[in-house]
């Protein structure tokens, strides 16, 4: 502080102690400042009611089930954005796809197996199209865990979507509920999709 800064700071406390009278001028200490407002939370280009949001890493957009039509806490969401102009095909989604299934499998713990259950998608390479592969793991522990994950490619713009869930019976409409706002964003200038 300056020198001219601490005089008024003296000269206003002197002042305090003769206005009050002696012995009543106390240091009170000044009241903690007002907490700064916590930064909005960033909001996912797509979201549907019943999930809460979790932004991750890299672009990913993770959904974890906050009701029970979407299953329970085990059932989650995510999805990534990427730009226009995907070119890829069935074929070569698949490829990708048996890939990305065996580096999950040396990742996963020893006595993991993920079984690819099916995959189907638009043929072409016309805009909009879908690509969609279900995946079941059966974990050492006795435990499945069910996948869906796939590929939506659209005028605007391209997304990978993956729902999980240890609930079977959830597991394709988690999917079709970010699936169907997904491929309205990727299709459209649209900033921000609601699903309610």
């Amino acid at each position: 502080m300056s020198p001219h800064v601490i005089r008024l700071l003296a000269l206003t406390a002197a002042l305090f102690a003769v206005v009050t009278g002696p012995g009543s001028a106390q240091v009170q200490p000044a009241p903690a400042p007002a907490p700064a407002p916590a930064p909005a939370a960033e909001a996912p280009p797509v979201a549907v009611s019943g999930w809460r949001y979790e932004k991750g890493t890299q672009g990913v957009h993770l959904f974890h089930c906050q009701t029970a039509t979407c299953g329970d806490s085990t059932s989650r969401v995510s999805y990534r954005i990427y730009g226009p102009g995907d070119t890829m095909t069935l074929k070569q989604f698949r490829r990708e796809q048996e890939t990305i299934v065996k580096a999950l499998e040396q990742r996963a713990k020893p006595g993991t197996k993920i079984s690819v259950i099916g995959a189907d998608g638009d043929e072409g390479t016309g805009v909009p199209r879908m690509f969609k592969l279900r995946r079941l793991i059966a974990n050492p522990d006795g435990s499945q865990e069910h996948v869906n994950s796939g590929i939506l490619i659209g005028a605007k713009a391209s997304a990978s979507l993956i729902s999980s869930s240890r609930n079977e019976k959830v597991i394709d409409g988690n999917y079709a509920q970010f699936a169907v706002a997904l491929m309205l964003f990727v299709q459209t200038s649209a900033s921000r999709i609601i699903q309610q």
